[in-house]
């Protein structure tokens, strides 16, 4: 390796290194303000404004997947990959229009700290299985979310610094449990917010360098015209049960039937200070996503497009041998060879800035769901004291678990995401949250079947008809979520509304 290389390399490290450890000291920084209350630490005392709330929660919502799988879904299936705009940003516009405001009033109507909290306030539940089935969905989800985010870490350290994929897992661990363990959500909060402003800025720049550097868009077109014309067709080629398995999958519209029930973005609305708020959050979140969505998958085609044009870097990520750690490295791997040390390494801090903000704000939310809503209302008997030794080894546990998942297994995390942790939570808690807030008829018996037949669904449909090669695809999300609204909405009428604490 030449002087010139080391020195770059040498930079690159060093500039990750910095970005990395300023990450932590926020987190730490932010401790010192998580030991008031269970409110203060769950909720950053209901204070968040427009902008920290609308970045945080956008960055805690778009995970390892964007700067990782999307640029691999981009690199693997071509333009298609913008399906993905509007198939994320309708669910942004309504969660933010529509939710955000209403949630944020009733919750604290209700003084609910977290999503089973909300739940069973909203009912008055006395036996608490709302609550206890609320708390095993969020475990379960989030053992199975973080694990992809680690996965995504491992994959990106091993590219970055020749270093071995467990290694990577470890180190990815390591950042995000130190702050998340000691500073709460409002470290959370803080972190998310500087991260998400690093990946709208990695993914606009970027893009648009390699776009004007290369030609612009006739380039991927000239490239990818001779290697496979499937590349650049939006559509399938097929019509019918095919286009419609398309549209309502996890390519395009069918994630945004996700949006409504993830718990770590939901957390976010009820900690706004204001109901004006929400409509600013709004705003801001919608800008950022288009940017970022738009980022990811324009890097996706490029690097595919310089690997056609001969790109050695990009070589690994056809090769079978080694394209399962390697295809959804199109941001890593283009940017360490394309720009400088210093650029190359905020790339890097960006595509784990995407990877810890959903991750830490995951932990947050299923150990708030284990120490809150089962150790201290189930057990300790106690709802003022705070339990933060549960809680912070709620978090040690999942982070544990989540290394052991994907310690030895590199997840495709694209896939892995959307077809687990998001879909699993969307319909889980999507249409109870929608008929919650927006349908007086809304009863707890509903919500109790709903919820359960949104979980089983998503799951096992995954675990068997998903798991097969199919020529028309099926997402477990949309199915699981629709199963879920009717079945809430039969109960519901079948049985009164008893329970209900007032019109939402």
């Amino acid at each position: 390796m030449s002087e010139a290389s080391n020195v770059n390399t040498t930079v690159f490290f060093v500039s990750f290194a910095i970005y990395t450890l300023g990450i932590v000291c926020v987190g730490l920084y932010s401790a010192r303000f998580a030991r008031r209350s269970n409110e203060d630490y769950f909720l950053a005392g209901r204070s968040l404004g427009s902008w920290l709330a609308a970045l945080s929660a956008s960055a805690s919502s778009e995970s390892g997947w964007v700067t990782l799988g999307l640029v691999g879904w981009a690199f693997t299936y071509g333009v298609s990959a913008y399906w993905i705009v509007p198939g994320c940003l309708l669910g942004f516009l309504f969660n933010w229009f529509v939710v955000a405001g209403r949630l944020r009033d009733r919750s604290r109507e209700l003084s609910a700290l977290t999503i089973p909290d909300f739940f069973a306030f909203s009912f008055r539940e006395r036996v608490p299985l709302v609550r206890t089935l609320s708390v095993i969905v969020i475990l379960v989800a989030m053992l199975l979310y973080v694990a992809a985010q680690l996965a995504a870490a491992g994959k990106a350290f091993a590219a970055s610094f020749s270093i071995d994929y467990t290694i990577g897992v470890l180190i990815g661990a390591g950042v995000v449990l130190i702050y998340t363990v000691l500073g709460g959500f409002r470290a959370v909060c803080w972190t998310d917010f500087l991260q998400g402003l690093l990946m709208v800025g990695t993914l606009v720049v970027f893009p648009v360098y390699l776009l004007a550097t290369r030609g612009g868009y006739g380039f991927i077109v000239d490239q990818l015209v001779g290697v496979d014309e499937s590349l650049l067709r939006f559509t399938p080629d097929k019509a019918g049960a095919a286009l419609l398995g398309f549209l309502l999958g996890h390519g395009a519209l069918g994630i945004n039937f996700g949006y409504p029930g993830q718990p770590h973005v939901l957390i976010r609305f009820m900690a706004l200070k204001s109901r004006s708020e929400a409509m600013l959050g709004g705003v801001i979140s919608f800008v950022w996503g288009l940017l970022v969505y738009w980022g990811a998958v324009t890097v996706g085609l490029m690097a595919r497009a310089l690997t056609a044009g001969g790109a050695p870097w990009g070589q690994r990520m056809l090769a079978e041998e080694t394209a399962e750690v390697y295809k959804e490295l199109g941001l890593v791997l283009s940017a360490m060879h394309l720009l400088p040390g210093v650029m190359a390494g905020l790339v890097l801090a960006a595509v784990l800035a995407a990877i810890c903000s959903t991750a830490d704000s995951q932990l947050v939310v299923a150990a708030s769901s284990a120490a809150n809503d089962l150790y201290a209302r189930l057990f300790a008997k106690s709802k003022e004291k705070s339990h933060m030794v549960v809680n912070r080894l709620v978090v040690l546990a999942l982070g544990v678990g989540a290394v052991m998942l994907v310690l030895f297994d590199p997840k495709e995390v694209y896939k892995f995401v959307l077809t687990y942790g998001w879909a699993i939570l969307g319909a889980s808690f999507g249409p109870q949250m929608i008929l919650l807030l927006l349908w007086r008829r809304a009863s707890y018996a509903g919500c109790l079947a709903g919820m359960l037949t949104g979980f089983a669904t998503a799951l096992i449909w995954q675990q068997t008809y998903g798991a097969a090669q199919r020529e028309v695809e099926i997402y477990n999300l949309p199915l699981a979520f629709v199963t879920a609204l009717i079945v809430n909405i039969i109960v519901s009428l079948l049985t009164p509304r008893t329970g209900r604490a007032g019109p939402a």
